[in-house]
C-alpha cells in the first residue's frame, strides 16, 4: 500500500532544544519536521518513563475520610475536628499489596486535601493578622494518633514495594486558613479557622511543600489539583528545580502553555475514566490534546472505583463493576492516557476487602489478556514501506484486538494509522487462503499505546499496519491478542 509520506535517507533533523537543563521550564522543547516543517514536541526522559508506568493510584486518605460527604470541597467554612482522624488499624504495606495486585507502578497520596489537615506533623509556623506567630496546628500531631506520620509510613512502604511515590497538595484551597482559589476570603471566621494575609498563605504553601519535597525522598509525581496562582508560580518553579527536578507534575501548565516544570502531565478533562478516542501526548488543554502543539504534555486520566464520582471512602458506597473497570482500562491506557485510579482506605486505615478484590480482578484481567501476545513473525519495513509494520502467522490465527506502541523518544510523529488483515474465516475465505486485505481498524493518535478492539474475533494469516506521519516513525511494538470479552456498565455493591 502507498504511504502518504516518505523521506530519503540522511535527511536533516533540526532541533530547537538540547538538554532540558538548558531551558526554563516554561520554554517548549521541539524539533522541526523534515517533511512539512511543523513543530514536533520533544519529551523529557521522565515523561516517557512515566507513560511507561501506565497505571497508578491516587490515594484519598485524609480527615475527609471520616466525613459523610466527599471532602471539604465547596464548603469553605468546614474544618473537621482533628479528633475525627483516628485510624486504629492503619497498615500502609496493605495498601501496597493492593496496588501491586492491580499492577500499579506509582502511588500519589493526598498529604493535604482541601480541608487543610496534613497527614504529616508539619512544623511550619506563621504570623496571624493580629501579629502573633503560631504553629500550623491542624495536623496529625494534633489528632488521637499524634505519634504517627502517615506520609512517612506511606513512603517507607512504597519504597519497600518498589512503587513510585508522590504527593497531592492543594495550593489553591485550604479551609483551615479560610482560603479559596488561593485567596483568603473576606468573611467571618468559622470554627477552627485562622486569620492570615494572602502573602502569609503563599509562604505557608512554600514552607509545607519544602517539608514534603525535602524530607521524603525523590518523588515520582506531584499533584497540583486546580493549578496554582500567579503569585505562587515563580516560587513553585524554583522549589521544584531545587528539590524535585525529576518529578512528574500534574497541573504544571496553564491553558496558555506556561508551565512550572518541563515534566508536565495534563488532566484529560473528565473523571469518568474515558479519554477521547483521539488523545495526543502533546498540548496543555484539558482534553484530547493537540498534535501541532510544541509542548509534550501527556494526559493523565483520574477516576474512581466507587460510584458517583466518590473519591474518599464512603460507607456502603457501591463499586463500579469489573466489566466497567475493564472498559476504563481500554478507554484510558488504550487511548494513550495514563490511568490514575482512586484508592480509598477506610476509617480503620485499611483498604476494604471488596475494594481490594476488585482491584485484583482488574489487574488479573490486564495480565491475562496482554502479558503474552500471540506469537507471530514480525516483518521490518523496507525503504518504500516506512511507517508500516506487518505480522505474519504460521497458521490461521484467531485475534480480537491489536496493540500499537509508538517510540516517542524524538516526539509523537504518527498522525493516522490503518490496520488491515487477511481474514480467512469460512464466510470470508471461501476455502482459500488467498484473500484480499480487509480494513479492521483505523485511527489517528497512537503515542505511548493504542488498543483497538475489533467488533468480533477474526481468523487471520497476516496483519498490516500503515501510517501517515510528520517524520518516519519507529514502532516500539505491534502485537495482537485474543481475550475474554468483558464489557458492560452494570454496578455491583
Amino acid at each position: 500500500m502507498k504511504l502518504l509520506y516518505t523521506l530519503s535517507a540522511g535527511a536533516y533533523f533540526a532541533t530547537c532544544a538540547t538538554a532540558s537543563k538548558a531551558h526554563k521550564a516554561s520554554e517548549p522543547r521541539y524539533r522541526i519536521s523534515p517533511i512539512d516543517g511543523s513543530k514536533i514536541a520533544l519529551p523529557t526522559a521522565e515523561q516517557l518513563a512515566f507513560q511507561d508506568k501506565e497505571i497508578g493510584v491516587l490515594i484519598h486518605y485524609n480527615i475527609a475520610t471520616y466525613l459523610s460527604i466527599d471532602g471539604c470541597n465547596n464548603v469553605p467554612s468546614l474544618v473537621p475536628n482533628q479528633d475525627l482522624f483516628d485510624p486504629t488499624l492503619i497498615n500502609t504495606d496493605q495498601w501496597m499489596d493492593t496496588i501491586t495486585a492491580l499492577g500499579g507502578k506509582y502511588a500519589t497520596l493526598t498529604a493535604k486535601h482541601n480541608c487543610g489537615f496534613t497527614t504529616w506533623p508539619s512544623k511550619v509556623e506563621f504570623p496571624t493578622l493580629d501579629n502573633k506567630t503560631i504553629p500550623y496546628n491542624y495536623t496529625i500531631a494534633q489528632s488521637p494518633v499524634n505519634d504517627r506520620d502517615v506520609v512517612g509510613s506511606f513512603v517507607e512502604s512504597a519504597q519497600k514495594y518498589d512503587i513510585g511515590h508522590g504527593f497531592y497538595y492543594s495550593v489553591v484551597v485550604n479551609n483551615f486558613l479560610n482560603v479559596q482559589n488561593s485567596e483568603v476570603l473576606n468573611t467571618s471566621l468559622a470554627w477552627g479557622q485562622v486569620s492570615i494575609s494572602d502573602s502569609t498563605y503563599d509562604q505557608i504553601v512554600f514552607d509545607q511543600l519544602s517539608e514534603l519535597w525535602t524530607q521524603y525522598g525523590n518523588l515520582t509525581e506531584i499533584w497540583f489539583d486546580g493549578g496554582y496562582s500567579s503569585t505562587q508560580m515563580g516560587q513553585l518553579e524554583t522549589l521544584l528545580e531545587a528539590h524535585q527536578p525529576q518529578a512528574i507534575v500534574y497541573g504544571a501548565c496553564d491553558k496558555n502553555g506556561t508551565c512550572v516544570s518541563a515534566n508536565s502531565v495534563r488532566w484529560i478533562g473528565t473523571e469518568t475514566g474515558e479519554a477521547p478516542e483521539e488523545t495526543w501526548s502533546t498540548g496543555t488543554t484539558s482534553d484530547g490534546g493537540d498534535p501541532t502543539s510544541p509542548i509534550f504534555c501527556p494526559a493523565e486520566c483520574d477516576t474512581t472505583l466507587q460510584t458517583q464520582d466518590r473519591w474518599f471512602f464512603g460507607v456502603d458506597q457501591p463499586l463500579r463493576s469489573i466489566e466497567e473497570m475493564i472498559d476504563v482500562y481500554h478507554t484510558t491506557v488504550g487511548r494513550n492516557c495514563i490511568l490514575e485510579l482512586d484508592l480509598t482506605p477506610d476509617r480503620s486505615g485499611l483498604i476494604p476487602a471488596r475494594h481490594a478484590a476488585r482491584y485484583k480482578q482488574l489487574g488479573d484481567f490486564i495480565r491475562s489478556c496482554y502479558d503474552k501476545p500471540i506469537a507471530s513473525m514480525e516483518t521490518k519495513p523496507e525503504n518504500d514501506e516506512a511507517g508500516s509494520y506487518s505480522l505474519a502467522f504460521d497458521v490461521p490465527t484467531a485475534i480480537d484486538r491489536i496493540v500499537l506502541m509508538e517510540d516517542q523518544t524524538n516526539g509523537q510523529v504518527i498522525r493516522s494509522y490503518q490496520v488491515h488483515a487477511k481474514i480467512v474465516d469460512a464466510q470470508e475465505a471461501n476455502g482459500t487462503l488467498n484473500v484480499p486485505w480487509t480494513l479492521v481498524s483505523n485511527g489517528t493518535s497512537v503515542g505511548h499505546k493504542k488498543i483497538d478492539l475489533f467488533d468480533e474475533a477474526i481468523t487471520v494469516t497476516e496483519v498490516l499496519v500503515n501510517s501517515t506521519y510528520v517524520d518516519i516513525p519507529k514502532w516500539r511494538s505491534v502485537s495482537v491478542h485474543l481475550c475474554d470479552r468483558l464489557n458492560g456498565t452494570s454496578t455491583e455493591t
